[in-house]
């Protein structure tokens, strides 16, 4: 085989590679984004960020913005109600805030 062959069949391997690793790639973005779609709270639901918006729910409470607390105490409700038992406590947290508001969760 000379060296022309050999450089145009390296060539075709790579190709096919990339086609395989563009085709998986897709394939992936398609199944994650199938999964965001139905479930919108999927990149907000980590404990950090539920502990963030209950920050500046009470942050609102306490200033006497109702609407601001309201809006994020019923954020973390919907994004935490997948029935995760470790998203529990940030669960009780709103309710107690809805409930010191007079608000329906």
């Amino acid at each position: 085989m000379d060296k022309a062959t050999r450089t145009r069949w390296c060539g075709i391997a790579l190709a096919l590679i990339i086609i395989g690793l563009m085709s998986a790639g897709g394939y992936l973005f398609m199944k994650s984004e199938v999964r965001w779609r139905n479930d919108p709270g999927h990149s907000s639901r980590t404990p950090e960020d539920l502990d963030k918006v209950l920050v500046r729910a009470e942050a609102a409470e306490k200033h006497g913005d109702r609407e601001a607390a309201i809006a994020a105490y019923r954020f973390v409700l919907a994004v935490g109600s997948n029935g995760d038992p470790y998203l529990e406590p940030y669960m009780n947290a709103a309710r107690r805030g809805l409930a010191r508001l007079g608000a329906q969760p």
